[in-house]
């Protein structure tokens, strides 16, 4: 025991910027569990409780003792305590991104989303300087009151203002913390929000070893669908005279991050999207719609091309921008429709403005040269946006200039701002919560679409148009314990999404609400049948209208590595990581509350999971390949 104890001891250097170390880590860890309290209302108090967070820091003790151990190494050096230093220096760096990701996450799984959403250093600041309040006010100070005293013991060679922790209280934190960390492998990870999690540790995970990476090099064995449940649900064929839409032009708008039970349309009485419980008045809704992936780049190209489009990070994002397909834009433009996209925001995110399909499309707006410029208006919220208005300004403006062609128009319009962190151009919301800062760009959103579709009246442009109204993606407010925005799990609070369909004359005569399951994949199909041309035998999806529901393959790569699928009402899928399986039935069940995995018999699971996995190995495959022969 004795020899334990001269082991585990540690130079004095190192016991002081343990000390204040771990002091910083526990204030830091507490303020950010007050924030989450703060700041999330539909939070579990009891989870998230600040003293709670002591025990969720247990990892920090255990890895800050490894660290400073190994320090010891360099004791007989002077130069120990200037590594100490350097070290907690470096650290209050990752802390200080690491907060402003966590106020943008409400999670600490914070590096790998970092990688995954190519965040820049200017953007991550800009938030932490938007996102300052009480907590991160406290945090600061303690970190420069912390910084100070280290420097002084540097410079005095000796303990200052703060008196280091004894070997013995050490070694007793040590043996506490190993069991409260073991008890924590117990706990789902989403139930402490990440508040266990390390940044340190996090960055070189995430973005050094690379750990949220699924490996692609392994084949898997192939297996025939099996079906989850085993029967196969059914769907009415809905009566649309397809003849009436021949022909027309099409405007589509893909509204960022809007869920569908984010809206009246779902029954969320907050929600500002007024103009969607008109808009359904006189339109078909399609109330059961979902998205493949949810974020923008991978759900807006599989729609562009009614096909899924690889499942690693690099398939079509980043540098490596190789992924092709013949899309809808490519289609329609093929049968003489002249091709537009419309967008507020830089289309720089995951490079998705240099994806072939985009660079196609014959005429893109996007606000570069207004941004650099100066011509906005625009007060707050991002530098990478400009306001709703200037947009559908030159969406008129272009759509007017095509008069002199004589032939009909694809158009894409893409409203941001309802994108976290949740901005709006002319008013500053930095102090509301995250609810009260989406309702608001709801309500932002809502005002320039009520007046966009008034403008499309008031100058005859819907007499010959089709109107689809959508979005990319859901967005998730802690319905289910730790997920916020959109990107890192597939309950359909992150892939449920509106989908109304109004061409006035003829949906309008008569409105219908479809329960009907469709998928992003379908709106190729659907939309080609609407204007009588044939779809692209490449695409995947089915008319919408057929009652038609195939197995879809759907999948995240942020927080979680998750992959499933959308089989009618029935979705299925499972953590790579941690090997948990879900199960539910949509239709009973649509808020997921009732997990029938473990009733799945046993030979099926394995069928499905081996069949999912087979469904990554082929996307990733047909990615790289792709690359390779670039």
């Amino acid at each position: 025991m004795k020899c334990f104890k001269t082991k585990m001891k540690i130079s004095v250097n190192s016991r002081y910027f343990l000390t204040i170390s771990c002091l910083f880590m526990l204030i830091y860890k507490m303020c950010l569990a007050c924030q989450y309290l703060y700041s999330v209302p539909n939070s579990r108090p009891i989870l998230f409780f600040p003293l709670f967070s002591l025990i969720l820091a247990s990892f920090d003790f255990i890895f800050l003792f490894i660290v400073f151990k190994f320090l010891d190494f360099f004791s007989k050096f002077k130069i120990q305590p200037f590594l100490c230093f350097v070290l907690f220096v470096s650290a209050g760096a990752f802390c200080v991104c690491d907060i402003a990701l966590f106020l943008y996450f409400r999670g600490f799984y914070n590096f790998g989303l970092e990688r995954f959403l190519s965040y820049s250093a200017q953007e991550t600041a800009r938030y932490n300087v938007f996102s300052v309040n009480f907590f991160s006010v406290v945090i600061a100070t303690s970190y420069l009151f912390l910084l100070f005293t280290s420097l002084l013991f540097v410079i005095k060679k000796k303990a200052c203002l703060i008196k280091p922790f004894s070997d013995r209280i050490i070694l007793i934190l040590l043996i506490v913390n190993i069991a409260f960390f073991s008890i924590l492998q117990f706990l789902p990870f989403e139930e402490t929000v990440g508040l266990e999690k390390n940044p340190v540790f996090e960055y070189f995970s995430t973005r050094i070893l690379s750990s949220h990476y699924l490996d692609v090099s392994k084949e898997v064995e192939k297996t025939e669908y099996p079906g989850i449940a085993g029967e196969k649900e059914t769907f009415p064929k809905i009566d649309f005279d397809f003849s009436a839409t021949k022909e027309k032009n099409v405007i589509f708008v893909i509204i960022e991050s809007t869920a569908f039970e984010k809206t009246p349309l779902g029954g969320d009485k907050g929600s500002k999207f007024s103009f969607l419980t008109d808009l359904s008045k006189k339109s078909i809704s399609f109330v059961s719609h979902r998205t493949v992936f949810p974020a923008t780049t991978r759900s807006v190209l599989s729609l562009f091309c009614s096909n899924h489009v690889g499942t690693d990070y690099a398939s079509i994002t980043k540098t490596d921008i190789v992924f092709d397909c013949e899309s809808l834009f490519d289609v329609f433009r093929k049968n003489g429709y002249s091709t537009s996209f419309f967008s507020p925001v830089l289309l720089d995110f995951d490079n998705f403005g240099n994806a072939e399909p985009v660079k196609r499309i014959e005429y893109v707006f996007e606000p570069s040269e207004i941004i650099k410029n100066g011509s906005f208006k625009r007060e707050f919220g991002t530098q990478t946006a400009v306001e709703e208005e200037i947009v559908q300004e030159d969406f008129l403006k272009h759509i007017h200039g095509l008069d002199s062609q004589n032939k009909p128009f694809f158009a894409l319009y893409f409203p941001y701002w309802t994108h976290a962190p949740y901005e709006v151009p002319f008013e500053d919301t930095s102090k509301l919560d995250s609810l009260e800062r989406y309702y608001k760009s709801q309500e932002y959103i809502n005002a320039k679409m009520e007046e966009f579709l008034d403008r499309l009246e008031e100058e005859n442009i819907l007499e010959n148009s089709i109107v689809i109204v959508t979005s990319d993606h859901g967005e998730a407010f802690g319905r289910k314990v730790g997920n916020f925005i959109h990107p890192n799990y597939l309950w359909d609070e992150n892939l449920h999404v509106p989908f109304l369909i109004y061409a006035k004359g003829i949906t309008d005569t008569a409105p219908q609400t479809i329960t009907n399951p469709t998928t992003v994949l379908d709106v190729a199909p659907t939309l080609a049948k609407l204007v009588g041309i044939e779809p692209d035998s490449s695409w995947s999806g089915n008319n919408m209208f057929e009652g038609r529901s195939s197995p879809v393959f759907i999948y995240t790569r942020a927080m979680n590595l998750h992959s499933g699928i959308l089989d009618g009402n029935r979705k299925f899928f499972f953590n790579h990581v941690t090997g948990e399986n879900y199960y539910f039935d949509l239709k009973t069940d649509p808020l997921e509350n009732d997990n029938l995995a473990e009733a799945l018999d046993s030979n099926r699971l394995k069928q499905l999971i081996n069949y999912i996995k087979f469904e990554n190995f082929e996307l990733n495959d047909k990615a790289t390949g792709s690359r390779k022969r670039h």
